[in-house]
């Protein structure tokens, strides 16, 4: 269906209420093929499918070839995969004896992908032997994967579990030819960095055994990807990105839910799923929670004029999950409603539209989700409906910075002493740490893992001397520090810092896990347990914060327009005063929380204005700042990859230590994740979004669409709308201030 003949399809229809405020045309991609020798059988396989490699796939191919490392980050559906499966099948046809190892995030993704290379595999008749190993795995079939499998498909956990065991793996790691980390933008943040490490113990074991495999990362659309691909691997890499890849005309339509404020969100998505799928479309809907999921899925099965819509989840058994994605492949089901385990990876076919109920974070997740919609030459229809939230509806009022979507920021943080000490710890259990292998930046912690009797000299070097197994001490997702676990019926389901504990994890909170929904009945700090069970609800919580923060170093200062930016090192006192309900995306109560503080060190960037406008009067400036600061973190995600609860921020008419009104923005993750710095350098832009952002709502006072934050500790008072667009002026340079 054409964008015309369905907008008019969409007026006629009785339950239209002009939501469609911006709708355009995203023009085909014509493909661009590329012709390089292949093995002949390779080349006959791929004949058979009909498949010709794309530009980017012989670039890939060809780098791997010359030796170098790959990362390749063309977007959704554009065949990243091949890219690096025909070098693997090329390698180990050729050498009998050759090895690879696959790491994905998700033991479901790896799953998917066994069986497409399994397939191709058996097409080639290279005898890979491909297979997953992780925890699932059953324990009988493992010593024969472990002797036999030439590709082994895992996770960084599993891998993380597996390496003290090194000597079981030893024919996998003496001819390892190639690791790719698939997905690899999940790799980011404090569980990133514990991956770049998992993966430097993983090269000295490899070496060891005389081996020097090359790696691929491959993920989304990013905009740092050599950077990305160097703090994760350690090594320099060929960065692949131009997409030449076929694609379809897309339609991208922007959908307005508060023109009918009779109808909530879920209702109208609901309609929407059943007008599409009753016009011949088949379609996924990405909603936020498993909640939300199944009462979209419900509504509009019974409103469709068909009953082939059906909710996913990661919650759902494993034969199910298998069922609905065929089901998709094969078009028996018409619909289909999805958290975001549908969201990247498993093959679910080309669909013809999106529906993305709420931003689902960052620009690159929302594309990854658009990426369903369309394959190859067909046409797409996406549609974006926004929640009532600040940077979920900056894009109605700037369509085009969502559709020309160019790639966010990755950063990995900083290595903690805890960081440091637990994966040296681990690398000594596996080899013996030599003195050149222990860095001056590891110093501190060797020395600390000496005194508590963990680390001891020999001739060989270091070794781990603890009572317990080194990686059963130091988990790969505890290695950031301290940790609290959220336990329901004796399970333990996920592990978090104190921090986030405090924030999410709070008595009366509801936290999803795996699409599911759990209400937090108890947290006890000192035992570092959060108990939960599992029910159903309809309604969300959002922690409320107070914040007092102290700089304890400026490590650098730049101009922003009329304002000076700083970064450096802050030290956070943390308050946790309360928390809301919010239903259908509006607040509904609020209740008192008495947790203690939380003090930590974290990397902040501040802004300091000494030339306030004489239209902001005193009484004025603390709400112009507050309002500002406010906008400033709603746009974060814009330019680094994060959630915009990983950014927090303080603000005062008179800071004690910079002597001037003062907007600082802080890390919310303990000693820092690396986001103060990319918003360091790119204050002017941030500042300028935050300004477009505010300027054009079309409230009077601020609204949550602008200024409002449920996150606020002080319950959003006082605000300054006027005041604030100045005081964001003062910071973004004029060319800049309508957009970015």
């Amino acid at each position: 269906m054409r964008l015309d003949e369905l907008l008019s399809a969409l007026d006629r229809n009785p339950d239209y209420r002009g939501q469609v405020v911006y709708a355009a045309p995203v023009p085909p991609h014509a493909p661009e093929y590329a012709e390089i020798a292949l093995r002949p059988r390779v080349a006959a396989a791929l004949d058979r499918r009909g498949t010709r490699l794309y530009r980017h796939q012989a670039e890939a191919i060809e780098a791997l070839r010359a030796g170098r490392d790959v990362v390749i980050t063309t977007p959704t559906a554009s065949g990243k995969t091949l890219a690096f499966h025909v070098p693997t099948l090329e390698w180990l046809s050729d050498d009998p004896t050759a090895t690879a190892l696959y790491l994905y995030p998700l033991k479901a993704l790896a799953n998917d992908q066994l069986e497409k290379l399994s397939t191709l595999d058996e097409e080639c008749g290279a005898h890979l032997l491909p297979s997953t190993y992780d925890g699932d795995t059953p324990q009988q079939k493992r010593a024969g994967i472990r002797r036999s499998a030439r590709v082994v498909l895992t996770n960084p956990h599993a891998l993380h579990q597996y390496l003290p065991w090194h000597h079981q793996w030893a024919r996998l790691f003496a001819n390892l030819k190639l690791v790719v980390l698939d997905e690899a933008h999940h790799y980011r943040g404090v569980g990133g960095g514990n991956v770049a490490e998992l993966l430097a113990r993983l090269s000295r074991i490899v070496k060891h055994y005389g081996a020097q495999p090359q790696f691929v990362v491959s993920s989304a659309s990013i905009a740092n990807p050599k950077d990305f691909a160097r703090a994760l691997t350690g090594r320099d890499a060929v960065s692949v990105s131009k997409d030449g890849s076929a694609r379809g005309p897309r339609s991208v339509v922007f959908w307005d839910p508060m023109a009918d404020p009779s109808s909530s969100i879920t209702r109208q998505a609901a309609t929407l799923l059943s007008f599409l799928t009753d016009q011949g479309m088949q379609t996924i809907c990405f909603a936020r929670s498993r909640v939300m999921a199944e009462r979209i899925a419900s509504t509009a099965k019974r409103d469709s004029a068909t009953d082939a819509i059906q909710s996913y989840r990661a919650g759902y058994l494993a034969h199910e999950r298998r069922e609905l994605e065929a089901d998709l492949r094969d078009g028996r089901l018409r619909g289909v409603v999805s958290t975001s385990a549908l969201e990247s990876g498993i093959d679910i076919g080309g669909l013809d539209a999106a529906i993305l109920v709420g931003f689902p974070g960052s620009l690159l997740s929302a594309w990854q989700q658009a990426g369903r919609a369309g394959r190859g030459s067909r046409p797409s229809l996406v549609i974006y409906i926004p929640y009532e939230d600040p940077l979920d509806r900056y894009f109605l009022r700037d369509p085009e910075r969502f559709l020309s979507y160019a790639g966010e920021r990755l950063v990995l943080p900083r290595r903690t002493l805890r960081h440091r000490a637990g994966h040296l710890a681990c690398a000594a259990a596996e080899l013996p740490l030599r003195p050149e292998e222990i860095g001056a930046e590891d110093g501190e912690a060797a020395t600390a893992l000496r005194e508590s009797g963990l680390l001891a000299d020999t001739p060989s070097g270091a070794i781990y001397r603890g009572l317990r197994r080194a990686h059963e001490a130091f988990p790969l997702e505890e290695m950031a520090g301290e940790t609290v676990r959220l336990v329901c019926d004796g399970r333990t389901l996920e592990t978090m810092d104190p921090v986030r504990a405090r924030r999410d994890a709070f008595p009366g909170a509801v936290l999803l896990h795996r699409g599911e929904t759990y209400v937090v009945r108890a947290l006890d700090l000192t035992e570092g347990v959060a108990t939960a069970e599992r029910e159903d609800v309809d309604y969300s919580t959002q922690g409320l914060r107070t914040s007092a923060v102290e700089i304890l170093s400026a490590e650098a200062t730049a101009l922003s327009g009329a304002s000076h930016v700083a970064r450096g090192r802050v030290c956070v006192t943390e308050s946790f005063v309360g928390y809301k309900t919010i239903h259908d995306n509006r607040s509904v109560s609020v209740h008192p929380l008495a947790l203690p503080p939380h003090v930590y060190q974290t990397d902040g960037v501040w802004a300091t204005f000494r030339d306030i406008p004489q239209e902001i009067e005193a009484a004025e400036l603390l709400g112009a700042l507050h309002g500002a600061e406010h906008a400033l973190i709603s746009m974060a995600p814009l330019l680094v990859l994060c959630d915009a609860a990983d950014v927090a921020g303080v603000s005062m008419p008179l800071h004690p230590q910079t002597g001037a009104p003062t907007i600082l923005l802080y890390d919310g993750i303990e000693d820092g994740a690396g986001l103060a710095e990319v918003l360091f350098g790119e204050w002017s832009r941030l500042a300028a979004a935050a300004h477009a952002m505010v300027s054009r709502c079309s409230c009077d006072d601020g609204c949550p669409a602008c200024l409002l934050s449920p996150r606020c500790g002080s319950q959003n008072q006082p605000l300054s709308k006027p005041g604030a667009i100045r005081i964001l002026a003062l910071s973004a340079p004029a060319s800049r201030k309508e957009g970015t």
